[in-house]
């Protein structure tokens, strides 16, 4: 995946048949224009057709010179805001990128990233946590600085202290959204190791399902999804903001391979990312309308969506260093080892300044 892709044969053959029509094209009207008129006419005829011709096919060869990359995403939710914004805006492909985006499990991540099957994913946090555990990945950019999340329940939930016993869905175990519902409940004194059961669901879509038949009694929401559950009666019971602080969610990552072999492809991916995070707080109009097609949703609850996601979104890609040792201390709380672990084992920060200066993104 490291190397450029070249233009597939279709494209070859549609190249070369544009080249021929239009030179046949061009001899045509040139029989016709000098019929018609003089020399100068003629001549100022041949160097329109010329540009054109010369356009279209330049604006080919512009595309068989993109760099084809592939982006995981863990859920097709507004954590991954930017990087729908650095494709559907361009701002990828300004950089010499055509990154396709593809939605996949966090467990599978890991193994696509380090055996060269994917070459980058959205699911920094998780994959911060595997790099902790000693997967070599690392984080290149940051996406969420704080929890753009929810605990949304059933009606019948009333506080926190009536969620003992029950069961909240979260994407997976040892994710973020997990993480933030053990706090959330040790919050409000609740123990999160005796009193609830975090149940992974993967999509959105499927906590919504299993709200609807009390198959769970919480879950955990990313925008839009905590509207259109409260849509649904299942109202915000804790906005995962107001008790959680300096938790991570989204970014950038990629393997440690991808970095040494291909550190110049990294460089422009980690540009692309910063420019779309500034881009997004840019055009307003165009973001919001982007979200309302994009997960089907109104206008207006697209843009409350929008408000919510610039308070959590880093406005560069950076975060605190506390912010990132969060993430490696409470992993490893959660596997119960004494190890010491730098922040250089799970982020790998070169980058990104390098863009930010460029950018004038400080």
């Amino acid at each position: 995946m490291d190397q450029n892709s070249s233009a597939p044969a279709c494209l070859r053959r549609w190249s070369t048949q544009e080249r021929t029509i239009s030179a046949s094209s061009l001899a045509k009207r040139a029989h016709v224009a000098g019929r018609s008129f003089g020399r100068a006419h003629l001549s100022a005829i041949l160097s329109l057709l010329l540009i054109f011709l010369f356009a279209r096919v330049s604006n080919v060869d512009a595309q068989d010179k993109l760099e084809k990359v592939t982006l995981a995403i863990p859920v097709h939710a507004l954590s991954q805001l930017t990087s729908y914004v650095g494709v559907r805006f361009g701002l990828f492909r300004e950089e010499g990128l055509e990154v396709q985006i593809v939605q996949m499990q966090t467990a599978l991540v890991g193994p696509a990233l380090i055996s060269r099957q994917l070459d980058y994913s959205s699911a920094a946090d998780t994959m911060m946590r595997a790099a902790t555990m000693g997967l070599p990945v690392k984080a290149i950019a940051f996406g969420l600085i704080l929890p753009a999340l929810s605990l949304n329940v059933r009606p019948e939930i009333k506080t926190v202290m009536d969620l003992k016993g029950k069961t909240i869905a979260v994407s997976s175990k040892g994710s973020t959204t997990d993480i933030v519902a053990r706090d959330i409940v040790r919050h409000f004194g609740l123990n999160p190791d005796q009193d609830i059961i975090t149940m992974p669901l993967g999509s959105y879509t499927n906590h919504l399902v299993a709200l609807r038949t009390n198959a769970i009694q919480g879950a955990i929401f990313t925008p839009p999804y905590d509207v259109i559950g409260e849509k649904e009666g299942f109202r915000v019971l804790v906005w995962a903001g107001d008790t959680v602080k300096d938790q991570l969610q989204a970014g950038l990552v990629t393997s440690d391979d991808k970095i040494r072999t291909n550190p110049g492809q990294v460089k422009r991916m980690v540009r692309g990312f910063v420019k779309s995070m500034v881009y997004l707080r840019k055009d307003k109009r165009g973001v919001v309308d982007l979200i309302a097609k994009e997960w089907k949703i109104d206008p207006d609850i697209a843009e409350k969506s929008y408000e919510v996601m610039l308070r959590a979104l880093s406005p560069n890609g950076s975060a605190t260093e506390s912010a990132v040792q969060n993430v490696i201390q409470q992993t490893l709380k959660l596997a119960k080892s004494q190890k010491e672990v730098p922040p250089s084992q799970v982020t790998n920060l070169t980058f990104l300044p390098e863009a930010q200066k460029e950018l004038g993104a400080h």
